[in-house]
C-alpha cells in the first residue's frame, strides 16, 4: 500500500490488483493535471470535437477466476493517437503489476498507421524496471513496471497490444474483487469485460454510468460480461473531485460487506504489532513519564520524526505490513509500517489503535461494492479518543488529519471492523489567526510586520512548508511572494516545526516598493492577511482561489475546498497629510456553507480591518454549491473593494 499524494492518472483505471496491478497506463502519471484541474468552468461540449488526446478504439478483457482467488487475465487494446504533441502520454507504454505474485508478459505489440503500414514491436523494446517510488530505499519493491517503447507515433497512429497477467498468489485467499473505470475526461469505444468464475464464490457485479450488464450460469461457472460501447470526453469544473469519484465504473467482488475487508487486512497484519523488547523499550524511551492523551502524542511524534517514509510494496500485494520490531530495526517504512509501528507503541502503554484504510486522494465515497483495491494509504484509529492519527506525515498534528484525509469513508479494521468516518471541515481545529500592522506611507511604500497562528491542517502545510526552506532562503521567497503587489524585501521568523503539539507560528516583516500609486487620491484594496505574509502553501493570491471556486454558474460534480476557518486582523497606518474619503461597507453574510464577516472602523490615523470566513464542509455537492457560491462571491467583492484616501 503506497501514500499517493498526487492523484494517478490513467488512461483507464484498472485498479483491481492491489493499487492498480491490473492494466494500468501509469505513463499518464501527470495527466490530470492538465484536464482535471482545468480552470475553464464547465460548459456543454461538441461531443465530436472534445479534444481528446487519445481514442480508446477497443479494449476487450477476459478474465477467468479460481475459487482461490487466483486468475488470468487477458487483455486486447488498441488506441488511437488523437494529438501528436501528447505522444508521452502512451509512448512507453507502461504496466504496472507485482512481481511477486504475477507473472505478466507481452504476447503481440503492434502499430498500424492511417495509410495501412504497420510496425511490429520487438521483444527489444519491451523491459521491466522496479518501480521508481521504492528508488530511495536500500531493498527491492515488489511492484515493477512493464514499458514497452514504441516507434515515434503520429497523428490517427494505432496501438495494437495483446497481454496476459497470470496472477500466481492471490490477494486474499478465496476472494476475487477488481473495477475498471474509464475517466470522464477519456473517449472511449467498445470497451468490454467478461469474467467466468466459480459460482460458489458469490461474486457480485455493479456499475456506475451506463455500463450494460449481464449474467449467465453455465453449470457451476458464472459469466459477467459488461460494456460500454461509447463513451464521449467530458472536462469537469475546477476545484472538483477526483474523477474517480464520478467516472463510469464497472466492479465485481466476492467481498459480502466492507467489515470483510476490514477483517481480510487485520487478519494479516494484526501479529505484525506485537510488542517485542524493542517496541517496548521505545515506546517506554519515547513517552517517559507521560500519561493518558500527552503520552500518545509523544508516541505520535517519535513514530512520525524518527521513521522515515519509503514507498515500498512488499509482500502480498502491498497489503501486508512490516513487523513493528522490522520497522525499528530498519527506520524506515511505507505508510502500513508507520500505522502498524504505532499501533505496537500505543500495545506497549496499554493504549488501543487499529490500522485503517483510507484513500487519500480526492475521493471522498465509496464505490458501490467493497473492496479493498478502492483504498492507498494507511492511518490509525484510537476508538477511545474517536481520534484519527496519521504517523506517515512528519509534520501533522496530534489529532487532525491533513487536508487529503478530510471527511471521508475509511475502513478500521481490529476485531471489530467497520466504515467510520473521517472528520470533516472542523473551522475551530483548523483555523489561521493573522494580525498585521500595516504603514503606508507618502511616497507609496508600504511597510508591515504580522503574525500568524495556524492550528489543524494549516499548522500541516505550514510546518511542512517552513521545514523545507532554509533560513537563508527566508528573503528570496518574501521578495517573490511580494512580486503580485510590485516587488520588496523582507524575512520570516518560524516557529519549530517540530513540536506538533501545539500551534505553528510565524512571524514576519516586508517592506514593499510602490505598493500604490500616490496622488491627489489614493486608492488601492486592503491588503488580505493570511495570503501577503507566509502564503506559501495552498493559493498565495486569494482572489485566484475564491475565483476557481466560484467561476462556474452551476456545477455537474461536487467541489472541494480545504479552508476551514481564516481569522485576520489588519491595522493599516495611512500616510500623513491623507483622511479616509471611502471605506468598503461591512460585510457579513451566514448561510449553509458557512459564515463571513468583514468590517473596516477608523481609529485615529489608522483603519482596523477584520475578517472571519468560516466554511462548514470539505466537499459541497451541486446542490450545495449555489449556497458557497454566495458566500465566497461576497468575500471576493469585499476584497476587490478599495480604500480611497484623499489629500487634506
Amino acid at each position: 500500500m503506497l501514500l499517493r499524494k498526487k492523484i494517478p492518472s490513467t488512461l483507464i483505471f484498472l485498479v483491481g490488483m492491489a493499487w492498480g496491478t491490473g492494466m494500468l497506463w501509469t505513463g499518464m502519471a501527470e495527466a490530470d493535471t492538465a484536464f482535471a484541474d482545468s480552470t475553464a468552468p464547465f460548459v456543454p461540449l461538441n461531443l465530436q470535437l472534445s479534444g481528446a488526446p487519445l481514442r480508446i478504439l477497443k479494449n476487450h478483457i477476459t478474465v477467468t477466476v479460481q475459487s482461490s482467488g487466483l486468475f488470468t487475465e487477458r487483455d486486447h487494446q488498441v488506441l488511437e493517437l488523437l494529438n501528436p504533441a501528447l505522444e508521452t502520454m502512451i509512448n512507453p507504454f507502461q504496466i504496472r503489476y507485482s512481481a511477486d505474485m504475477a507473472k505478466l508478459q507481452v504476447l503481440h505489440a503492434w502499430v498500424s498507421t492511417p495509410s495501412g503500414q504497420k510496425y511490429e514491436v520487438p521483444a527489444s523494446a519491451i523491459y521491466v524496471r522496479p518501480e521508481p517510488v521504492a528508488a530511495g530505499a536500500p531493498m527491492y519493491s515488489h511492484a515493477k513496471v512493464l514499458s514497452i517503447v514504441l516507434p515515434r507515433l503520429g497523428k490517427h497512429d494505432q496501438l495494437h497490444l495483446i497481454t496476459e497477467k497470470t496472477q500466481t498468489t492471490p490477494y486474499f485467499a478465496g476472494e476475487y474483487s477488481q473495477f475498471w473505470q474509464i475517466p470522464v475526461s477519456q473517449s472511449a469505444r467498445n470497451f468490454q469485460v467478461k469474467i467466468t468464475a466459480p459460482r460458489s464464490m458469490h461474486l457480485k457485479a455493479a456499475q456506475t454510468g451506463g455500463w450494460m450488464i449481464t449474467r449467465q450460469n453455465h453449470g457451476k461457472l458464472i459469466q459477467i460480461s459488461a460494456r460500454m460501447s461509447i463513451h464521449h470526453a467530458h472536462y469537469p469544473g475546477p476545484s472538483t473531485v477526483a474523477e474517480s469519484q464520478f467516472s463510469p465504473l464497472f466492479e465485481v467482488s466476492t467481498f459480502p460487506t466492507w467489515a470483510a475487508v476490514g477483517k481480510a487486512y487485520w487478519s494479516r497484519a494484526a501479529d505484525k504489532a506485537t510488542v517485542t523488547p524493542l517496541v517496548q523499550k521505545t515506546a517506554a524511551d519515547a513517552s517517559q513519564n507521560l500519561q493518558g492523551w500527552d503520552a500518545q502524542k509523544a508516541l505520535y511524534s517519535w513514530d512520525s520524526h524518527h521513521i522515515r517514509y519509503v514507498g515500498l510494496e512488499l509482500g502480498v500485494g502491498g497489503f501486508v505490513p512490516i513487523s513493528a520490531n522490522s520497522t525499528l530495526q530498519n527506520r524506515y517504512g511505507d505508510c502500513k509500517a508507520h500505522a502498524t509501528l504505532l499501533q505496537a507503541l500505543f500495545n506497549a502503554k496499554g493504549f488501543k489503535l487499529y490500522p485503517t484504510l483510507i484513500n487519500w486522494n480526492n475521493v471522498f465515497t465509496l464505490p458501490p461494492l467493497p473492496t479493498p483495491f478502492w483504498f492507498n494509504h494507511a492511518i490509525d484509529y484510537a476508538p477511545q479518543r474517536h481520534l484519527f492519527l496519521d504517523s506517515t506525515g512528519t509534520y501533522e498534528t496530534p489529532g487532525q488529519l491533513a487536508v487529503g484525509e478530510r471527511d471521508k469513508p475509511t475502513i478500521v479494521t481490529g476485531p471489530h471492523p467497520r466504515v467510520v468516518m473521517t472528520p470533516g471541515a472542523e473551522p475551530g481545529a483548523n483555523q489561521l489567526d493573522y494580525s498585521a500592522d500595516l504603514t503606508l506611507h507618502r511616497n507609496g511604500d508600504l511597510s508591515a510586520t504580522a503574525k500568524m497562528v495556524t492550528h489543524g491542517w494549516w499548522a500541516w502545510m505550514y510546518r511542512e512548508t517552513f521545514a523545507s526552506i532554509p533560513p537563508s532562503a527566508f528573503p528570496r521567497v518574501m521578495n517573490t511572494l511580494l512580486l503580485r503587489d510590485g516587488g520588496g524585501s523582507g524575512s520570516f521568523v518560524p516557529g519549530d516545526p517540530n513540536v506538533l503539539d501545539q500551534p505553528f507560528s510565524v512571524s514576519a516583516h516586508w517592506h514593499t516598493v510602490a505598493y500604490t500609486h500616490v496622488g491627489d487620491h489614493i486608492s488601492f484594496p486592503i491588503p488580505s492577511g493570511p495570503y501577503l505574509t507566509p502564503g506559501l502553501s495552498g493559493t498565495a493570491n486569494p482572489i485566484r482561489a475564491l475565483t476557481r471556486v466560484i467561476g462556474p454558474l452551476q456545477r455537474q460534480h461536487p467541489v472541494t475546498t480545504y479552508l476551514g476557518g481564516i481569522h485576520w486582523t489588519s491595522t493599516i497606518h495611512l500616510p500623513a497629510g491623507y483622511r479616509v474619503e471611502y471605506l468598503p461597507p461591512d460585510q457579513q453574510l451566514q448561510n449553509s456553507a458557512g459564515s463571513f464577516v468583514y468590517s473596516l472602523t477608523r481609529q485615529n490615523h489608522s483603519v482596523l480591518v477584520h475578517y472571519t470566513l468560516q466554511l462548514k464542509r470539505v466537499v459541497y455537492n451541486p446542490r450545495q454549491y449555489p449556497a458557497l457560491r454566495q458566500l465566497l462571491k461576497r468575500d471576493y467583492a469585499a476584497q476587490q473593494s478599495p480604500l480611497i484616501l484623499v489629500r487634506q
